[in-house]
């Protein structure tokens, strides 16, 4: 039997079928990473992130291009044809913005220090781990994602001469031979290096009268870049316990004066061990969630350009509107596996 005996009711059928045993392929794929997800979380130190505000956006974009669909097919039932092309074409500019919003949120994962792929602790940048400022001879002390002298925060205005001095050893740090062009250095901002004085003189940094070692010059470097991107002791950004938080076997640790306990005992010397070369591995998994599901969006916003460009030519009618049909089948489907995923990660985090 060749298509043109099938009839357009079994052809129809025959279809859908299709698609429904792939998304089911496809649901399959996403079931086997968030279990993923459940199994690793439970396995050493993990982070809960707090999901990007780009996130919640796309989440309504594909909301609302889910329902224009909804309406795109009864338009086209009552034959309604000039609404029909606006449905259609409302649900295409959202779905594409779904795209761009999560592109977006990967910007911000970013801008929050989480990375594909990462270590949780910043143990090469940390602030106090071997550099330290003095600002006017005080000591300039860090927690919990804030800077302080004498125990007040500190102003924007220190904040940003502060990010300005580490720009300037991060370009002297990463020359050949580094040199360093410092002509405030020691009027507001010093260095010190495991509690000792840095010296600056002739374009070079001295630390007991000793020019600082390549080695020392790489942690330099280090360090200034996590002034800049205002990180002290982890990769991620913001405040621990609002913006994130470090679980250990499910347990949530407690951060405080710069040291993790748990079920009020520090974490023993192997296990800060063991947090100091962890990775973020739930970053990871997110970006795995988002990209995989991106590469699904590309074959439904292509098919929602497809039924966009027929609606506007008027080829789909009362009787015939297949193709609207199998797209909002895998655009729906693709909608609500965002729905979960995006529950998913904000119930789990």
């Amino acid at each position: 039997m060749n298509n043109s005996e099938v009839s357009p009711e079994v052809n129809a059928k025959i279809k859908k079928n299709l698609v429904v045993i792939f998304l089911f392929a496809v649901a399959m794929i996403f079931a086997g990473l968030t279990s993923g997800y459940i199994v690793s979380q439970g396995g050493s130190f993990w982070v809960n992130i707090k999901m990007p505000l780009a996130f919640k956006i796309s989440t309504t974009l594909i909301v609302l291009s889910s329902v224009f669909l909804i309406l795109a097919v009864v338009a086209v039932k009552k034959n309604q044809q000039k609404v029909l092309k606006i449905y259609l074409g409302l649900a295409f500019i959202l779905g594409l913005g779904f795209g761009v919003y999560q592109i977006k949120g990967w910007g911000q994962l970013i801008d929050n220090g989480n990375f594909w792929n990462g270590q949780i602790i910043n143990i090469k940048g940390q602030y106090g781990n071997y550099y330290s400022f003095l600002y006017k001879g005080k000591e300039v002390s860090y927690d919990n994602g804030t800077f302080y002298l004498k125990g007040e925060k500190i102003d924007s205005e220190v904040t940003s001469e502060m990010k300005e001095i580490a720009r300037q050893f991060i370009e002297g740090s990463s020359k050949k031979k580094p040199t360093y062009n410092l002509p405030n250095y020691g009027t507001l901002f010093t260095l010190k290096y495991k509690g000792e004085l840095v010296t600056y003189l002739n374009n070079q940094l001295y630390l007991n009268n000793v020019p600082l070692a390549i080695e020392q010059h790489s942690r330099l470097r280090y360090f200034s870049e996590s002034i800049i991107e205002d990180r002290g002791d982890f990769i991620m950004k913001g405040k621990y316990g609002e913006d994130f938080q470090i679980f250990y076997h499910g347990k949530p640790l407690k951060y405080e004066n710069r040291t993790f306990s748990i079920d009020g005992k520090l974490l023993s010397p192997k296990q800060m061990n063991d947090l100091n070369t962890q990775d973020n591995t739930a970053s990871s998994y997110i970006y795995a969630f988002t990209f995989m599901h991106l590469l699904h969006w590309i074959g439904g916003v292509i098919a929602l350009l497809v039924v966009f460009i027929n609606g506007a030519k008027a080829k789909y009618t009362t009787n015939n509107y297949l193709g609207i049909s199998l797209a909002s089948i895998y655009w729906h489907f693709l909608g609500i596996l965002w729905l979960y995923l995006y529950a998913f990660l904000i119930f789990i985090h």
